[in-house]
């Protein structure tokens, strides 16, 4: 009925050629709002974790320490002497099931961790986070963390969730592997 009335408006006889034209051009907004939003919005399906880590033996076990390096520089490290900014890059498998020990050797809380941006507010992956923006490893404080990751790819960090920390040098790479085997997690 709508398409009807347009064609009248526009002064067109309603035939069969004029109504597929519309329906084409239509269904060409459509497809073409709906890229966009894919585009501008990143719309993709989530990752997804395991959540059933009870009967789970880690494969890979890190201990991580995180701190500051100066007065308003932060990072991550394998030696609580010794942290860097950005942190030292974290290797895994698909097929390893990860803990991750992080110790706050530093003056300030911090948390841990594994997003899909080096910046405070990314997105979090694998339920891989220990302690939290809202609630975060106080100085001399350590959390762990078991989770499997996944989703093989090289666009992946972990990073101090807390305000600003990440910009301040806490973050680092994570690279997952298709492959099977250990990651070993260096």
């Amino acid at each position: 009925m709508f398409l009807l009335r347009l064609l009248s408006l526009w002064g067109c006889e309603p035939t069969q050629k004029n109504l597929t034209l519309i329906a084409i051009i239509a269904l060409a907004i459509i497809f073409y709002f709906a890229a966009m939003s894919v585009l501008v919005f990143n719309l993709q399906p989530p990752l997804k974790a395991s959540s059933n880590f009870s009967d789970k033996t880690p494969t890979v076990n890190i201990l991580l320490y995180e701190g500051d390096i100066s007065g308003s520089q932060y990072g991550f490290g394998y030696s609580p002497n010794i942290l860097t900014s950005p942190g030292p890059t974290l290797r895994f498998t698909t097929s390893d099931v990860v803990n991750i020990t992080v110790v706050n050797v530093g003056n300030v809380p911090h948390a841990f961790a594994i997003t899909n941006a080096p910046i405070t507010g990314a997105t979090i992956l694998f339920n891989a986070e220990i302690g939290s923006a809202g609630n975060p490893l106080q100085p001399g404080q350590s959390g762990s963390v078991i989770f499997t990751p996944n989703n093989a790819g090289s666009a992946f960090f972990y990073i101090s969730p807390v305000s600003g920390e990440a910009e301040a040098g806490m973050y680092g790479s994570v690279v997952i592997s298709g492959v099977s085997g250990s990651g070993n997690g260096m």
